[in-house]
């Protein structure tokens, strides 16, 4: 019997080609090695063969020389590249700058919205009848009188001084914000004494309409704003003085900043709007002001000042003011500034579309997020930081303290170093070992107050003339009102029955995006979502029919 030989059975394993089969024959880790590279090979020219993506074809075929094949393998990594590049500047912008600001379709109805709240604070604070302060300025001021003084006297030149901006010396850092409020009210001009008449569309409602606010200026009186149970999150507020009266119990609010009025809320509502027609549809103020309470120490400037703002907004000194100044008649033109938001930037972070939604922000003191009232709060906490109390007309929580006369250079600082602190966390996240220091650096970095997504600003233009009242009484035969008298009238109007809104948007929409990318795509190599599924019909499927395959017929001995 012939004796077999093993070693032409084993060590020598045959090679397969993927369509025909045993080809050659060798050593086992050789027709390993050969098999899978041909395997990969014919694998990839399966693939370019019948990619639908332009250029990969010419790759694959056998007929192709070397130099097409190179020539066409670099046009289509050329392309892939600059493609690349352009998607990568589509997708910079869309995650740079996902926002668009444009104008409405149409025009909005100026009673749509609220009439602007306007509030009116007097430059002199106190009544001369009931409190001089040039006098008892005078006295404080020196030394040898100061003595003199009583401890109530004291106490309300220095309560008045905060509201007039006046620096004193004192050393009292702390005061009690119920006494200090209270002297402020119980001695300031009275309501009575210096708005004369308001007429409301023809109206005479002046103290209906009309309320005392406290602010840093003071005592002030505010129009057509938000009652404090509206506005403030009273649990989370101070209980030792109110900062404004609570509105009639007949007037109901029903107007939002997002949403606006409802659709069946009637024409006279809460707060009160117009319709845009400034001969009847506005507000005028006539106002009186005696001469003895004129208070030059306080103020250089005699008048008043007067705040446009939104009626959800709490006014604040920081805001733009229109000087209305004595024996004038001023006329101010309303122009409502409305920034509205679509729906689909919810889907974007506040720090991409650069501003906040009614829910997505918490106000401690406030119950309406708006830019003004989360810089209000923000000062208010950045005071407290910083000078371990807070203004009296500023928001604040139960326990803490109210700064006196003594706090007046720490207050005053404290606005300008906010802003510089918070560029400054931003920038290098700066650290000091001063415990205050860093507490107030803290808060500053957690302001972020971005503008709201929804938001009505009332821009003005002012024009005003000369009022001579005793020479209008003459003429008309009417009894003078005395030269310690000056009359002064302001009126308030929409100057427009419709107006411009503007409203954020999407700059790339996710199908903008996808349109952008598959357009360039297209464009550079022949791509569509059938290449994604033909790509993954390659990478899964057909890679395993071929490998099973393969292994089927690696087993045939």
């Amino acid at each position: 019997m012939k004796e077999l030989r093993r070693s032409n059975s084993t060590g020598r394993l045959p090679e397969i080609d993927l369509e025909n089969g045993v080809q050659e024959v060798g050593t086992n880790d050789t027709v390993h090695k050969k098999a899978k590279g041909k395997f990969i090979k014919e694998y990839l020219i399966d693939f370019t063969a019948n990619s639908n993506l332009h250029g990969l074809r010419y790759i694959g075929e056998k007929k192709r020389t070397y130099a097409e094949k190179i020539f066409w393998l670099f046009m289509f990594v050329l392309c892939v590249i600059y493609c690349a590049y352009l998607i990568r500047k589509v997708w910079i912008k869309w995650d740079e700058s996902p926002v668009m600001v444009s104008f409405a379709e149409s025009l909005t109805p100026a009673w749509q919205i609220p009439f602007p709240a306007i509030t009116i604070c007097f430059q002199s604070k106190a009544s001369s009848k009931r409190f001089n302060f040039t006098k008892y300025y005078k006295l404080y001021d020196e030394e040898d009188t100061k003595a003199n003084l009583t401890e109530k006297e004291t106490q309300m030149v220095e309560d008045f001084s905060m509201a007039c901006k006046k620096y004193v010396d004192s050393d009292k850092n702390f005061t009690d914000g119920k006494i200090t409020v209270g002297n402020i009210k119980d001695l300031s001009v009275d309501f009575g004494d210096f708005l004369n008449y308001c007429l409301w569309k023809d109206t005479p409602i002046c103290e209906k309409i009309f309320s005392p606010i406290v602010m840093e200026e003071g005592l002030c009186q505010t129009f057509n704003m938000l009652g404090p149970d509206e506005l403030f999150r009273m649990e989370n507020l101070h209980k030792d003085y109110e900062y404004m009266n609570k509105r009639n119990s007949n007037s109901t609010q029903s107007w939002t900043l997002e949403a606006g009025y409802p659709p069946s809320t009637p024409l006279e509502t809460y707060p009160y709007r117009g319709s845009g027609n400034g001969g009847k549809d506005n507000l005028v103020v006539g106002i009186y002001s005696y001469n003895l309470n004129m208070d030059y120490t306080c103020n250089m400037m005699q008048g008043f000042k007067i705040y446009l703002h939104s009626p959800a907004e709490l006014p604040s000194i920081s805001r733009h003011s229109i000087q209305f100044p004595l024996s004038q008649d001023l006329l101010v033109a309303v122009k409502p500034k409305m920034m509205t938001a679509t729906e689909g930037l919810k889907d974007y972070s506040s720090q991409r579309r650069q501003c906040y939604f009614s829910n997505e922000r918490y106000l401690r003191f406030f119950k309406i997020y708006t830019q003004s009232n989360c810089e209000l709060e923000c000062l208010a906490n950045f005071t407290n930081a910083k000078c371990g109390c807070v203004h009296f007309g500023l928001p604040h929580g139960p326990g803490v303290k109210t700064c006196g006369a003594g706090s007046m250079y720490c207050l005053s600082s404290a606005q300008t170093e906010l802003v510089q602190l918070e560029v400054q966390s931003s920038i290098d996240g700066h650290t000091s070992d001063k415990d205050t220091v860093n507490e107030a650096l803290a808060v500053a970095g957690r302001c972020s107050c971005l503008p709201a997504c929804t938001s009505i600003e009332y821009a003005a233009e002012t024009s005003q003339a000369n009022v001579d009242m005793n020479a209008f009484l003459i003429a008309n035969n009417i009894p003078l009102l005395g030269t310690d008298l000056t009359v002064s009238r302001l009126k308030v109007y929409l100057k427009e029955p419709q107006f411009t809104t503007l409203r954020r948007s999407e700059l790339y929409g996710q199908v903008d995006f996808l349109a952008n990318c598959g357009g360039l795509l297209g464009l550079f190599m022949g791509f569509s979502v059938l290449s994604v599924a033909e790509i993954i019909y390659f990478l899964t499927l057909r890679w395993w029919c071929l490998f099973t395959k393969n292994r089927r017929i690696h087993g045939v001995q």
